[in-house]
């Protein structure tokens, strides 16, 4: 008789330095990521050269961000019937053959406004996917008490691909319109590449997945999160602060361009934000071990209301560069905490829809938020809209939620083996 052969799994390995899956992926992303941060500072830069009305530049963002919250909710099934390595793959390859055409056609001067809004919901459409699906798959490729610090790890990786990507971008943006979005193409391929030479098994789909109805896979992730009632009531106020946050970062890139800024300048004071999100990153272990989900929230957003409202009295780009950095390290301490505990508390086989079931919640404020800012920034100053800004910040602050989530500092501190950090931002 022949001996059988025995194929082994691929068990995540303990030491996140030798997991070479989890090296692959985090290596990925951060690439994915600063091509991403080099694109998202050349569009709207893109527009403004273009057609000269903050207007448009509002609504090409818009239909870029709707797309995306379009996609959330078809995306979480896709990730939890199939396998999750195939979904990324699919993804990435797709993205960058959009970006290269993308690419193109800027080029080419062919890069009316029609061309920019179809290449917008394109990548909208594989980029939902793929955050469905990113999450779980880290979650797959690292041990249980690891993985608090390996999100922690990747979202470190990542906001230091975003510091770059924005420089990176406005300098090539400078050289010729069509580079940033070259860039970002290629980081795609290179981010397919990775995913393509994972080893890890992904678990299979559960028992009933495949039979599951339709309508039913799309809503069961939005029925997770609303049974889930504290964590509901902080993700709609999150969602309710992308849009004013997105209307920040639109209003401080038309402004600076408006003044004068060139591309990298331009880049240069938007990648601050990335710089607050790396250190909020970093402290985030430490509020999430001192204060419950519900009052970092409710202490990150009285912080990020009176650093909005104090840009409405500069115009200085080094203070902007600051104020915009002191809300991203609030915005990330914040998100860190919550996702934690989201990811932790959500079954392994609803993790996709219930990512993409937030992803809605979160993608479908920002579009309205680039459509009024570049509404409002035609017909009022810059100073009133940041206090404008402020008081809504303030309001939401607010109406945080008060009260504890059940479990999940116990789940944190079981995840989190002996001192290691946690954290990773909301996508």
């Amino acid at each position: 008789m022949k001996p059988t052969a025995t194929r082994r799994a691929v068990l995540p390995s303990d030491s996140l330095r030798r997991n070479r899956d989890f090296q692959l992926l985090c290596a990925g992303q951060g690439l994915s990521m600063l091509g991403s941060g080099a694109s998202a500072i050349a569009l709207p830069l893109l527009v403004l050269q273009a057609t000269h009305s903050p207007l448009h530049v509002g609504l090409v963002e818009a239909v870029w961000t709707g797309a995306l919250a379009l996609a959330c909710l078809p995306a979480g099934p896709v990730a939890d019937r199939f396998d999750r390595r195939t979904v990324l793959l699919v993804c990435e390859t797709g993205r960058a053959a959009a970006s290269a055409a993308l690419a193109a056609a800027v080029l080419t001067g062919f890069s009316p406004l029609p061309v920019l809004l179809a290449a917008g919901v394109v990548l909208g459409f594989l980029t939902a996917p793929f955050n469905a699906a990113v999450l779980p798959a880290v979650r797959q490729v690292v041990p249980e008490s690891r993985l608090a610090t390996a999100l922690a790890v990747n979202q470190v990786r990542g906001q230091f691909a975003f510091l770059l990507g924005p420089v990176v971008g406005g300098a090539l943006f400078e050289a010729g319109a069509s580079w940033p979005f070259w860039l970002d193409s290629v980081s795609y391929a290179v981010s397919a590449g990775c995913v393509g030479a994972l080893r890890t098994r992904t678990r299979p789909p559960p028992p009933d997945a495949g039979r599951e109805g339709l309508w039913r896979s799309f809503t069961v992730g939005i029925g997770f999160l609303w049974n889930e009632r504290l964590l509901r009531r902080l993700t709609l106020v999150a969602s309710a602060q992308n849009f004013v946050f997105d209307g920040v970062y639109l209003a401080i890139v038309v402004i600076s361009a408006r003044q004068g800024a060139s591309g990298l300048s331009v880049g240069m004071l938007t990648a601050t934000s990335a710089v607050g999100a790396m250190a909020g990153v970093v402290l985030a272990p430490r509020v999430g071990r001192l204060l419950p989900p519900s009052r970092v929230m409710l202490t990150t957003g009285v912080l990020c209301a009176l650093l909005v409202g104090a840009m409405a009295f500069t115009a200085s780009a080094p203070v902007l560069a600051v104020l915009l950095a002191g809300c991203t390290l609030a915005v990330a301490v914040s998100g860190s905490v919550l996702t934690v505990a989201r990811l932790l508390r959500t079954p392994a086989h609803l993790q996709g829809r219930a990512n993409s079931a937030i992803g809605l919640l979160f993608m479908a404020t920002p579009p309205l938020g680039s459509s009024l800012t570049g509404l409002f920034l035609d017909e009022l100053p810059g100073h009133v809209l940041f206090l404008v800004f402020g008081a809504l910040l303030a309001a939401l602050a607010a109406a945080s939620p008060r009260g504890s989530m059940p479990g999940a500092a116990d789940s944190l501190d079981r995840s989190n083996g002996v001192g290691h950090t946690r954290a990773h931002a909301m996508d």
